[in-house]
């Protein structure tokens, strides 16, 4: 037996399942200890309610959320988060089941490996109830579905093949936007590459694209029935500012490379280099699929690329997520390139960065769930773990006034951030409304002219008191000050200057 064979007593595919079955309860661990994030807390409050689409994000995520509520009936932690771990795992044994299949077994190990040892998957996507969770699993399913249609038996049943790709392209637009860099990834592949250009004048390629059309269809009519404001608001996020923004492109640049771990991200950059210049119809590495590369880098490329330029001239702030299906293709490449080499170094820097990973991952969610580092590192400095605290004493407070027994109430928040928050602490029990000038999905979930005249708790989070009463005076009869709310962990204020005030004769305007 080869070192491409075995990797210690264990087969490639055993040692993928049992990566995927150690992850599996590292994040369960993590996911039942960790609090609500921000995106978590704001998805969760917005999946309250069923609708075809939603505001900044295709439904997949949302309905996921909305599904588990109604069947379990619990907005617990782990309960919520639990499908989109499982989402995750499935998406580790893709990666290694399609790099398996256009290069090799340890390969494809390598691959999945990799995946889990960056910080941005192995925390964001395969732990948190984000829309990356879904969106990746069906990214890899339509992968896999094409590489058999390029390079296996799928082009001798088309219809077929290109059908199921259809359908999981179809679920990669509902889960986010991003599925559209699969379709021109694949497009441009086909018209590269002179074996597949056949492609072009057939019927199945075009099927594919109308089953995808009508399965993303919940989301046209819903944007059509909602002034497209889905588009705009992404859309907007691309659009041209007043000059250019050299300090965003940098910023965008070291985030990425942070979040998907410098000593793999820009290995992967050069594999993708690599990729590219062997060609489309090229081997790469060797032992590979001929074309396989070509695929992987025309498709992740152009994620990374837009991405990163975006931020020369649009405010793109920490999304430095946005360029991960890009990367996940690369990885696979990498994973390929990887077992194509070997040797124990490599094999020492990927167990390391895994193990770097896994130590990292665990500092962070420990002290996230305790506090433990503020006794290590003492001093006044700011926390961003501190986002992921729930807002308990918010709760008790409300539950204190008796805010869940009383009629033709309901509860406010004055951005979408803070109503998030304050949807984990209410659990559904109260009509929960999101004023301000940005309350983006939960803007549909409550009907201003049906509450007219009822009373509301209203919660800020502000260091002037005012501030409130200023704003939306003119919403209400009367607004009281009711009191300032610090949320704790272990002794410790973390965050402070919520405000909460008891409103009388709700005014919608």
């Amino acid at each position: 037996m080869t070192l491409r064979d075995r990797i210690g007593p264990f087969s490639p595919a055993q040692a993928t399942l049992i990566l995927i079955a150690v992850t599996l309860v590292l994040r369960m661990i993590g996911g039942a200890v960790v609090g609500w994030g921000t995106g978590e807390a704001y998805y969760l409050a917005s999946a309250r309610q069923f609708h075809l689409s939603y505001f900044d994000q295709p439904p997949v995520s949302l309905w996921t959320i909305w599904a588990t509520l109604q069947l379990t009936g619990s907005d617990n932690l782990l309960i919520i988060r639990l499908p989109f771990i499982v989402m995750f795992a499935v998406s580790t044994w893709l990666v290694f089941d399609i790099v398996r299949r256009i290069h090799s077994p340890l390969g494809g190990f390598f691959a999945a490996l990799i995946v889990n040892a960056c910080v941005l998957f192995s925390l964001s996507v395969g732990s948190w109830t984000q829309p990356d969770a879904p969106m990746v699993l069906f990214w890899l399913a339509t992968i896999r579905v094409l590489i058999e249609i390029f390079f296996g038996k799928g082009a001798q049943r088309p219809f077929l093949y290109w059908s199921l790709a259809g359908l999981f392209l179809g679920l990669t637009f509902l889960s986010k936007y991003h599925a559209v860099f699969l379709v021109a990834g694949t497009g441009l592949f086909i018209l590269a590459n002179s074996t597949q250009r056949r492609w072009l004048t057939h019927r199945a390629p075009w099927l594919a694209l109308l089953i995808a059309l009508a399965i993303f269809s919940p989301v046209l009519v819903w944007n059509a029935q909602n002034d497209w404001v889905s588009f705009g608001f992404q859309g907007g996020r691309a659009l041209a500012e007043s000059g250019l923004r050299w300090d965003g492109l940098i910023r965008m640049i070291w985030g990425q490379l942070l979040y998907m771990v410098p000593w793999l991200a820009l290995p992967a950059l050069y594999v993708g280099v690599r990729a590219l210049g062997a060609g489309a119809r090229g081997q790469f590495p060797s032992g590979a699929e001929p074309g396989a590369a070509a695929l992987f880098a025309y498709i992740g490329w152009p994620v990374v690329i837009f991405f990163t330029i975006v931020a020369l001239w649009s405010d793109t702030q920490f999304h430095f997520h946005w360029q991960a299906p890009g990367y996940l293709m690369l990885f696979m490449l990498m994973g390929a390139w990887a077992a194509d080499r070997d040797g124990k170094a490599v094999c020492a820097w990927l167990f390391g960065s895994a193990i770097a990973t896994l130590v990292i991952l665990s500092l962070l969610v420990s002290h996230a769930a305790t506090g433990w580092a503020r006794a290590v590192f003492p001093g006044d400095w700011e926390d961003p773990t501190a986002l992921q605290l729930p807002w308990t004493e918010l709760g008790e407070a409300l539950d204190d006034l008796g805010a869940f027994g009383q009629g033709e109430l309901f509860v406010a928040g004055t951005n979408w951030i803070d109503c998030g928050y304050i949807d984990t602490q209410v659990s559904g029990r109260l009509p929960l409304a999101c004023f301000g000038s940005d309350p983006r999905n939960l803007e549909f979930n409550f009907d201003r002219q049906a509450h007219t005249g009822w009373n509301a708790y209203v919660v800020a989070q502000t260091p002037n008191a005012d501030r409130v009463p200023n704003a939306h005076s003119d919403s209400f009869e009367s607004i009281e000050h009711l009191g300032t709310i610090s949320i704790e962990r272990n002794g410790v204020i973390e965050l402070g200057n919520i405000q909460l005030y008891y409103a009388q004769g709700y005014r919608p305007r």
